[in-house]
């Protein structure tokens, strides 16, 4: 099975996420996408919210995809959620599926400085989708950010533009996000009082 992992710290998930996965789906030939909700990410900032509610939120945002899951393993490793790490437990988990990693262009441009990039290109192929007014990166741009060009997958499908922290800003002043995010994870967000004093 080919098994894609879209990880992030979907603080919300929102329908950029989905359609990058669907993206990957359709370039990739990808039997199903992992969600992996991170617990403290590497590269940014903490997310806002909870991780219990970013894992809630996702779940609720793929179902009835019956392409999507979601995995807890990040948010149950706790503390910094390294992408080798992730990629470790999944290969022993699914010793049988051949993993993809599905990034950004503007991800996949940071890719040297990640925690033991080398082990992170042996345990998986790399899917790459164009970021929204970003053109797609070229080969020799690839090897100089520590990618195998012949383990990456290059997706230029057009995705939604749409940005967590927009999404955070615009909630916290009250504006409608209507569109931008799933209907239930829409629902979550207010129910919880999510994002209101955004920072």
């Amino acid at each position: 099975m080919k098994l894609g992992i879209l990880g992030g710290t979907f603080d919300p998930i929102h329908v950029g996420h989905l359609a990058v996965a669907k993206a990957a789906i359709e370039c990739a030939q990808l039997d199903r996408v992992l969600f992996v909700p991170s617990a403290l990410p590497p590269h940014r900032a903490a997310a806002q919210a909870p991780a219990e509610d970013r894992l809630a939120m996702t779940n609720l945002a793929v179902r009835g995809e019956p392409n999507f899951e979601v995995s807890d393993v990040e948010v149950r490793r706790g503390g910094r959620s390294y992408t080798v790490e992730t990629l470790s437990e999944l290969h022993r988990a699914h010793p049988d599926d051949e993993l993809f990693l599905i990034l950004g262009w503007d991800a996949a441009r940071l890719f040297r400085t990640w925690h033991q990039p080398e082990r992170v290109s042996s345990l998986a192929s790399v899917v790459i989708v164009d970021r929204p007014g970003q053109g797609p990166p070229a080969q020799s741009e690839l090897a100089g950010l520590g990618l195998d060009p012949a383990r990456v997958i290059k997706c230029h499908v057009p995705t939604p533009d749409v940005s967590g922290s927009a999404l955070r800003r615009a909630i916290a002043a009250g504006q409608p996000v209507t569109g931008q995010l799933p209907p239930a994870v829409e629902r979550y967000v207010a129910d919880h009082d999510l994002y209101r004093d955004n920072r």
